[in-house]
């Protein structure tokens, strides 16, 4: 190797799993260097600027921010919880074929009490499946306080952890419900795969870690929470440089030496960390490593990728009924939605995720405008993944797609919209690709399929000593919360080794 910078730790990566697993170290007085391919951190957390308005690139909310909640301890063990203030977000609606469900208190059990009205009939499944969700994510509770992987005593203590670990969310509503309206009521939740592919173990997990408190928006945008983190790992000494892509991980006696970048600089480290797309991580790798990774790669599902619409606007939302947060579904047919998109396609009203921040934050637009986002589940391979390389033919599709998106906000829920636009501006999966790095521009890295959860998801220590993975495609699930969490687990794990606690 030629004459290297010498590091505690490298981090591949500054995706919130990288910041979180790299404020962490150095808050714990690793010396550690964090490499970043663009211009700025937080992968898919990360806001921009156009004509006057701050823009969130993916993001609609997120939860775990009260007290006591799993993402209120993570910014604390940060040492930033005054550096984000959240927004409860107290009004959601979701628009369904033939009904609606309206949430104007946070939380998941004014949720279920809002489908008991709806549904009295499903009065018992209703209970049954709160209270279920509610003894799982006690297990998980304890399972993660007690470390009991190898305890004999894991059955009689988390036996739902146990029983329901390759049990489909599909298994659990058939189960506990007669109609079809109240199973895809109950499905709505931030995930691209359909309740035949999805682990039921991870809707608890999700609904009991991050959405049983209510859900919430950082004023400022999404990209504060990024920022937040990156001031942290500054503070407590650490060193990121922007625009520097890894192209190699270093190997010496089967453990991990230091990286190599793309304009061939050294970096020297018995300590990596990556926060990037496995594959990427698998082709940095020496040939004769490459095997291990593969072997476990092999058989991977990534979640479906999606289409985002930025659009501002003069109109006066807040005279109007829509709140800061709309589900629109038009196909009731969940499962034949996820067939056609697995085929490549759309169907012709797709189901539509809209936020618009400034009734939350006028701050982030000019004053009197509005910003709207709109996001919908795309395939990465629509019409021969967005028209095979050619420039023309991209641009055609994505103004097409965006048409279709424009013309269902007017005729649903913006009378007029097109007279007062100010702007739009569209991202597709090879956007998202091409930005974070993510394969297939995949919307939540790994599908939540039960095969793809608990201990059968990738773990945070790779074959290779030294090596670890953290971020959305390893434990323990996607989300902001979910990459978080995994810089958490994968830094306690490393100061375990090191018996620094």
């Amino acid at each position: 190797m030629a004459k290297a910078k010498i590091y505690d730790a490298l981090v591949i990566g500054a995706g919130m799993g990288g910041l979180t697993s790299g404020a962490l170290l150095a808050r714990n007085g690793f010396r550690v260097l964090i490499f970043e391919k663009e211009k700025q951190v937080g992968g898919y957390v990360v806001s921009f600027k156009r004509n006057g308005f701050t823009i969130d690139a993916t993001g609609a909310f997120i939860g775990g921010c009260q007290e006591g909640g799993e993402f209120s301890e993570i910014l604390k063990e940060v040492g930033i919880q005054n550096e984000v203030d959240f927004i409860p977000i107290h009004h959601i609606r979701n628009i369904y074929p033939g009904f609606e469900v309206h949430l104007r208190q946070g939380g998941f059990q004014p949720y279920i009490d809002s489908l008991l009205q709806l549904f009295p009939e499903e009065e018992k499944g209703l209970r049954r499946y709160f209270k279920l969700v509610q003894q799982i994510g006690k297990e998980l509770k304890y399972y993660s306080e007690k470390g009991l992987v190898k305890s004999i005593l894991f059955p009689f203590y988390c036996p739902n952890l146990l029983r329901y670990h390759r049990t489909t969310h599909q298994t659990i509503l058939n189960g506990l419900f007669r109609g079809g309206e109240v199973k895809m009521a109950l499905h709505t939740l931030p995930i691209t795969e359909p309740p035949s592919r999805t682990s039921f173990l991870f809707v608890a997990i999700l609904i009991s870690k991050a959405l049983m408190e209510g859900v919430f928006y950082p004023k400022g945008g999404m990209g504060g929470i990024s920022k937040a983190f990156l001031d942290s790992f500054l503070n407590a000494g650490g060193e990121i440089i922007l625009r520097k892509e890894v192209s190699k991980i270093l190997i010496k006696d089967g453990r991990v030496e230091g990286i190599e970048t793309l304009d061939g600089d050294f970096y020297q480290s018995p300590l990596i960390l990556s926060n990037i797309n496995p594959n990427h991580l698998m082709r940095m790798l020496p040939g004769e490593f490459k095997n291990t990774m593969i072997k476990r790669m092999r058989d991977w599902e990534y979640s479906h990728s999606c289409f985002i619409l930025y659009l501002g606007t003069d109109l006066d939302l807040k005279k109007g009924s829509i709140p800061y947060f709309t589900y629109l579904r038009a196909l009731s047919d969940l499962e034949e939605e996820d067939r056609m998109l697995r085929r490549g396609d759309i169907p012709k009203n797709p189901t539509m995720i809209l936020s618009i921040p400034t009734l939350l934050d006028p701050s982030l637009a000019p004053e009197g405008q509005h910003l709207l986002k709109v996001i919908v589940t795309a395939p990465y391979h629509y019409r021969d993944r967005w028209g095979k390389g050619d420039p023309e033919t991209y641009r055609n599709l994505k103004e097409e797609f965006s048409q279709m998106v424009l013309k269902q906000l007017e005729s649903r829920l913006f009378p007029g919209l097109s007279n007062h636009l100010l702007f739009y501006e569209a991202a597709t999966p090879l956007t998202l690709e091409r930005y974070t790095g993510n394969e297939r521009g995949a919307m939540y890295g790994l599908a939540s399929t039960p095969r793809q959860m608990g201990i059968s998801r990738p773990p945070h220590q790779t074959p290779i000593p030294g090596l670890f993975q953290v971020g959305h495609y390893s434990r323990p699930s996607h989300s902001i919360v979910g990459a978080s969490l995994s810089g958490l687990f994968a830094v306690r794990t490393i100061l375990q080794k090191l018996h620094k606690v």
